[in-house]
C-alpha cells in the first residue's frame, strides 16, 4: 500500500525521470530492510493457516527487491521443521505417510498458487523432503510400503478407481524422495 502511495505521489508531484530511483528508495527502506523481520515473524502464521493471498503478496513484494532467495531458505526451513515433526512422532507412525500426503498437497497448493510454481521453490519442497523422509533410516520406507498394500489390498472399498490411481500416484512421489540405507 505504501508503495502504491508513493508511486501515486511520484505522477502527481514530480518529473517522470525520478520516478524509478524514488521507488527502488522506497522499496529499500520499506521493505528490503525489514525481510528477515518479516520471515521471523508472520512467515509460519501464514504457512501454517494456508494464507494463499498473503503469500502471494510477501512472493510479489519479495520479489521486486531480489529477496526470493531469503523466502526460498525459510521455506525450507519450515517445510523441515514441520516435516520433522511428522516423522520423527513414533507414536503416529500409522498416519504417517497420510500426514505426509495432506503436508506435501498444502505446500504443492501454496507453491503453485502463491510462488507462481517457481522452479527453485519446487526444487526447494523436493529437497526439503528428500532430507526429512530419510531421517529415520529406513522407517518410512516401510509405512510406505504398508500403506500401498493397505490401499491396493482394499482396492476400490469406499473410493472410485480415480481416486485410487491418484493417491497411489501421490504415495509414489514420496516413495521417491526415500534413500535407502543399505546394510552390509
Amino acid at each position: 500500500m505504501r508503495l502504491n502511495e508513493e508511486n501515486e505521489r511520484c505522477l502527481l508531484y514530480l518529473d517522470a525521470f525520478t520516478r524509478k530511483p524514488l521507488i527502488a528508495t522506497a522499496e529499500r527502506q520499506l521493505l528490503e530492510r525489514h525481510i528477515p523481520a518479516i520471515l521471523d515473524k508472520g512467515f509460519m502464521m501464514l504457512m501454517d493457516g494456508h494464507r494463499i493471498e498473503d503469500l502471494q503478496r510477501m512472493y510479489s513484494l519479495f520479489s521486486r527487491v531480489n529477496a526470493l532467495e531469503s523466502l526460498r531458505q525459510a521455506i525450507s526451513s519450515y517445510i523441515r521443521r514441520t516435516g520433522q515433526s511428522i516423522v520423527m512422532d513414533e507414536e503416529k507412525d500409522k498416519d504417517m505417510v497420510s500426514s505426509l500426503l495432506e503436508f506435501k498437497a498444502s505446500l504443492d497448493s501454496i507453491i503453485e498458487e502463491s510462488f507462481s510454481k517457481n522452479e527453485a521453490f519446487c526444487n526447494t519442497i523436493k529437497d526439503s523432503f528428500e532430507h526429512l523422509i530419510n531421517l529415520r533410516q529406513n522407517r518410512p520406507a516401510e509405512l510406505i510400503a504398508k500403506f500401498l498394500d493397505e490401499k491396493l489390498r482394499d482396492g476400490n472399498k469406499g473410493t472410485s478407481e480415480e481416486e485410487l490411481e491418484g493417491t497411489l500416484d501421490k504415495v509414489l512421489v514420496l516413495f521417491r524422495f526415500i534413500q535407502l540405507m543399505l546394510e552390509l
